[in-house]
């Protein structure tokens, strides 16, 4: 049978994609914000005076809404039509408050887009989060630097969604004043005599950022057509890099992406203690490609964003990291905590690796696929769903018929090093490279692909702690139980700090019980600095 036409069909729809869509522009005001705009600026100061008088909760929250709808209207005033933001709100008698960028130098005269977060589905994140207070909670959007124009370090493709939530207040003696506050760290809103806490939607800028994102795009084809993506391997933050913050590093698996992870950040994003103790980091990589060397990408890529967080100041709470591997990523994340010494080389090959080639640069990338040193980060590990021993699924037909498929890049790059696919086959001795297809993800996966039992003969590096959490489909047969595709003695860990099974296929990350367990270990993380549990 020829199948051919399946890389095809891949080439195809990567081609036919459409690409990042553009951010929505409101060109024209919608009807129900229409009126005249000194009228609705009115309405929100006598609303505004409401909010902050003395009076029953009914009364406060009826002037509550009255003002917060005014303002909505007025939000739209802003971003839509011709002319600058600040044009247009001099054009109904008020000025926009720039005495704070929004993050890393972006000012609101910056943003590409200003989208009311009302307006944003969230459906692809679960469960929107929010909170009830003063302001209308907008998603302002920052198109990704053109080429050759300063980008900061690490900066997500496409994007960058910044939550932040528009208030108009109304100072004694001066003209109305526009704030753009981050409900993360403002303080509450003072109207009055009062206190008032501000909006938020904590779930309408992971939404719009992955409808904007192209890192969950063309998944099938980044399995297929990895050359085509391996120069895009990389490691991206979620918001700029804040010293202050514990990274949580998320490694996606196998026909994945970073979306993987979009109801599980939804999850944890909505939690204050996490937001304010928490940073998040994505790993992209391109799935065809044989673990070993996404293993050996990922370790590359840790290493430049360490020597990127040594540069911005103290590294206490880098150095406090917390991975999260789902699927592959767990084994891709497994690989890279150990220091293998020759076990993983000498699950392959038998002679010296000096005999193996007089290629210096050949046998260097080979010492760096299986003789490396183990990640000094992170200080935590967790686990979901990872086949430690492979999987029985890479054994079937049709996975051995999909590894007949994927095209596989002609030379891979490791640290500037390139290695030639046939070089990478000469280490293995049964010459069972091609019919095992172990060059790609899928024949990595396979419980007799060698890598699986040399590193379960090494241990962790010391000091780490080790999470693990694993689906039995709610069946409740463990340990003979299985997530539908990595059974329990694959995904089984010991000794670990934890492992909890939960009522799951094998996408657990999806779960709301993996949410909790989670949360569970990054509080305790918290906690085991000598910080009180939030």
């Amino acid at each position: 049978m020829n199948h051919r036409w399946i890389p095809a069909c891949a080439a195809v729809l990567m081609l036919c994609h459409c690409g990042t869509p553009s951010a929505p522009q409101c060109r024209v005001l919608p009807r129900a914000s229409r009126g005249d705009a000194a009228a609705q600026v009115n309405e929100a100061k006598a609303a505004w005076s409401g909010v902050g008088a003395a009076g029953t909760a009914e009364e406060r929250a009826a002037a509550l809404a009255s003002y917060n709808a005014a303002v909505a209207k007025l939000v739209d005033r802003l971003r839509c039509g011709p002319g600058s933001i600040h044009d247009k709100a001099a054009a109904m008698g008020t000025v926009i408050d720039e005495s704070r960028t929004l993050g890393v130098g972006i000012r609101l005269a910056d943003i590409d887009a200003l989208i009311p977060a009302a307006s944003v589905p969230t459906e692809s994140v679960g469960t929107r989060h929010l909170v009830d207070g003063i302001g209308v909670p907008v998603v302002a959007w920052k198109k990704t630097a053109e080429e050759g124009r300063p980008r900061w370090e690490f900066e997500p493709p496409t994007g960058v969604p910044l939550m932040l939530t528009a208030v108009l207040r109304f100072p004694a003696g001066r003209a109305p004043e526009w704030a753009f506050l981050y409900p993360g760290r403002a303080k509450p809103v003072e109207v009055g005599s009062r206190e008032v806490a501000l909006a938020a939607d904590w779930s309408a800028p992971a939404a719009f950022y992955w409808h904007m994102s192209d890192l969950d795009d063309l998944d099938l084809a980044k399995v297929f057509l990895p050359s085509r993506f391996t120069d895009e391997t990389r490691l991206y933050v979620a918001s700029p890099y804040d010293p202050k913050r514990i990274p949580v590093v998320l490694v996606h698996g196998l026909k994945s992406s970073p979306g993987a992870y979009k109801k599980l950040y939804n999850e944890l994003n909505r939690e204050p203690w996490f937001r304010d103790n928490y940073q998040v980091w994505f790993y992209s990589y391109p799935t065809g490609n044989n673990w070993t060397f996404s293993a050996a990408r990922f370790r590359q890529e840790m290493a430049r964003a360490d020597a990127f967080a040594r540069k911005q100041g103290p590294v206490d709470q880098w150095e406090r990291m917390v991975i999260v591997g789902h699927s592959m990523g767990g084994v891709i994340s497994h690989a890279s905590l150990k220091k293998p010494g020759d076990e993983l080389y000498k699950a392959f090959q038998e002679r010296p690796i000096e005999q193996l080639t007089e290629n210096k640069e050949t046998r260097e990338a080979i010492r760096q696929l299986t003789m490396y040193d183990a990640m000094p980060q992170p200080d935590r590990v967790i686990f979901l769903a990872a086949p430690h021993r492979g999987s029985p699924m890479a054994d079937r037909f049709f996975s051995e018929w999909m590894t007949n498929l994927i095209r596989l890049p002609k030379r891979l790059t490791v640290d500037l090093v390139d290695l030639t696919l046939n070089d990478f086959g000469s280490l293995l001795t049964t010459g069972e490279s091609s019919s095992k297809g172990w060059f790609t993800s899928v024949g990595s996966l396979s419980p007799s692909y060698p890598a699986y039992k040399a590193l379960d003969r090494v241990p962790f590096r010391q000091g780490l702690k080790v999470h693990s959490v694993i689906g039995d489909r709610g069946k409740g047969d463990t340990p003979k139980s299985s997530d539908g595709i990595v059974p329990y003695w694959s995904s089984h860990l010991g000794p670990v700090e934890s492992e909890v099974i939960v009522p799951a296929g094998h996408s657990v990350q999806n779960s709301p019980e993996c949410a909790a367990e989670v949360k569970r270990i990054l509080k305790l993380h918290l906690n085991g600095a000598g910080r009180p549990t939030p």
